[in-house]
Order: structure tokens, then sequence, then C-alpha cells
């Protein structure tokens, strides 16, 4: 998808390198209610509280990473992704390549930029190219990445989960580029 955004065009790649303040608060508190499975109660997903911050010391890269619970990814990508990553074979192959079963199954929420113009969330699986249109407009190219190997109801779930949440008329993203503009 692509879509225009009256904002300063740093504002885009500053926020995903430094996320995690507002991801599972008032910011996107709405969207979060919206996806949450049916018997679930924003009580029983607390926000996570446990991450990391990287930063590169030059150039504006950056990155974080929620450990821990699952919940966060739960209540914006649903059941379907959240098990996919957390206990089926992706959730393996993690494992396997990082040595370690809990790392493999822990690493739920994450933010990236490689400044300046290009972001990304991992277990979204969402990239964000931001091309500057000027000093006060930029124009979002994004895409969702799914694993090739992933099942065909996985790739669905995951199309289904994107438009709903990360995609010009996604509830994450127009709460987002409202606060830019």
């Amino acid at each position: 998808q692509k879509w225009v955004i009256p904002c300063n065009w740093k504002f885009a790649a500053e926020q995903f390198c430094s996320d995690m303040y507002h991801a599972g608060t008032t910011s996107h508190l709405s969207g979060i209610l919206a996806g949450l499975p049916d018997g679930v109660d924003l009580s029983e997903l607390a926000p996570p509280t446990e991450g990391i911050q990287y930063r590169a010391t030059w150039g504006g890269h950056g990155s974080g990473f929620y450990i821990g619970d699952p919940n966060l990814l739960l209540a914006i990508m649903g059941p379907k992704v959240t098990e996919y990553w957390t206990q089926g074979t992706a959730a393996e192959k993690a494992s396997e390549r990082l040595g370690s079963t809990e790392r493999g199954q822990q690493l739920m929420a994450q933010h990236m930029t490689i400044f300046p113009t290009c972001s990304f969330l991992p277990g979204i699986n969402t990239i964000r190219a931001w091309h500057p249109r000027g000093p006060n407009e930029i124009e979002v190219w994004a895409f969702t990445v799914v694993d090739a190997d992933a099942p065909e109801e996985m790739k669905e779930e995951y199309r289904q989960q994107t438009l709903r949440t990360f995609s010009a008329g996604g509830v994450f993203e127009q709460d987002d580029g409202e606060n830019w503009v």
C-alpha cells in the first residue's frame, strides 16, 4: 500500500526506532481493545514492561524488543499469529537458530529503523519505506512479509490482521499518523 501523511519526514523513522513508549498505552488502546480475542478481557493482557532498547551511536538507527509474555502480539495480531510464533514450526525454527527455546519464543513485539527511510515491525512483519516529499510530507510504502513456507491460512491471517492494524486504514497506523501531523 501507499499513502501520504502531512508530517515532518523524520517523525515516522524516529518513532519506529524508539516506539516502545506508546505501543501498549493510551495511544493504541482502542486498537488493542478492538483486536482482543473473544472472551479475553483487557485486564488479562497487561502491557509488557520489560524490554531491550538499542540505538546506534551514529546515524539515527535504533530498535527495541519487548521480551517475555506475548500479550502485546496477541492483542495486535490475534491468537493464530501469536501461536504461529510461540508454539508452531516457526517457533521451533527460531529456537533452533538461536540455540534457545526461551529466546526463540520470547521476542514478541519489536520495532526497528534503519535511518532515515526504512522501518519494520518483526512479528507483525511489516516494512515501511518513508519517502520524503518535502519538509512536511511523506509518502509511505508499506509491505507485509510472510514466510514463504507458512501455510496458506497463515498467509491469509497475516493479510487480514495487517489490513486491520497496520495498513492505510488500520487502527494503529491511523493513530500513529495522527500523532505525527
